[in-house]
């Protein structure tokens, strides 16, 4: 029996803590919903290019979306709060910091969503496309040169 243990700690250095096992399923969930999130997104604003005539809005806010992007937020949730109890901070501190830092980023993330669905329903993905402002016409090699007056 003294051979499984070495001053009270397991001496096998193979031993996986579960804290670390939970790490690697919770940032494999929050991925794996980030994915999804992304492809029922994309599909509700395919649906709507589909219907632009009858369908004034992207219909971004359909119980599947809600859904992934909850679950995608939940387990993001839990890889933050179990990163921070690594790092030596309390369950307790763990879980209310990372509540702070990523449901509050959520909210953020989803409210700005809305404007950015709203921006593409009016004013099509040009509204969205940062180097339809100009941005990248000093680096476009198509762009038309400036005349010697200008």
């Amino acid at each position: 029996m003294e051979s499984l243990y070495a001053g009270g700690h397991f001496s096998d250095p193979f031993a996986n803590p579960p804290i670390y096992s939970a790490i690697a399923l919770l940032s494999f969930f929050a991925i794996i919903f980030g994915i999804l999130f992304k492809d029922k997104l994309e599909y509700q604003v395919a649906l709507w290019q589909l219907n632009r005539d009858s369908q004034a809005q992207i219909r971004y806010r359909t119980p599947g979306v809600i859904l992934t992007y909850s679950l995608c937020c939940l387990f993001t949730f839990g890889f933050v709060a179990a990163c921070l109890n690594v790092f030596g901070l309390s369950v307790v501190l763990a879980t209310c910091v990372g509540g702070i830092l990523v449901l509050g980023t959520a909210g953020l993330v989803w409210w700005q969503l809305g404007s950015l669905m709203a921006l593409l329903a009016t004013g099509g993905s040009q509204a969205i496309d940062i180097d339809s402002y100009g941005a990248g016409a000093v680096l476009d090699p198509e762009a038309v040169a400036p005349t010697e007056g200008e």
